[in-house]
């Protein structure tokens, strides 16, 4: 373990975020699965599949969770996690309804989780 190896480990008991070696690539089965799970959970994994595949292409539109600059030669995968989970989140089919505005005030809803 190299020096700065050892300061983030004394860190860590100091409550500071850990940080760990990661030797996996960036992509892979990995963030495939998390994507699936993302969209799951908003309830547009057919939908948001489909969407995904016009994600920085030709005639598509731009990632909204990165700056890919366009090619010309695209393939099919050309989004980032990030990206793919602005997608899910934008696609969803979740909604709120005028009653659920009627019911909570904005200020009660600024206190609330982002993900409330």
């Amino acid at each position: 373990m190299d020096n700065s190896e050892q300061n983030i480990h004394k860190q860590e008991n100091q409550g500071y975020a850990r940080i760990e070696p990661y030797t996996q690539p960036a992509g892979g089965w990995g963030a495939l699965l998390s994507v699936a799970r993302n969209l799951k959970r908003q309830d547009v994994l057919k939908k948001g599949s489909i969407t995904l595949l016009n994600i920085n292409q030709p005639t598509g539109f731009d990632c909204p969770g990165c700056a890919w600059p366009e090619k010309k030669d695209t393939h099919a995968f050309n989004f980032c996690e990030n990206g793919a989970k602005a997608v899910a989140f934008e696609a969803t089919s979740k909604t709120v309804t005028p009653e659920f505005f009627a019911k909570h005030t904005v200020s009660w809803l600024s206190e609330q989780s982002d993900f409330y």
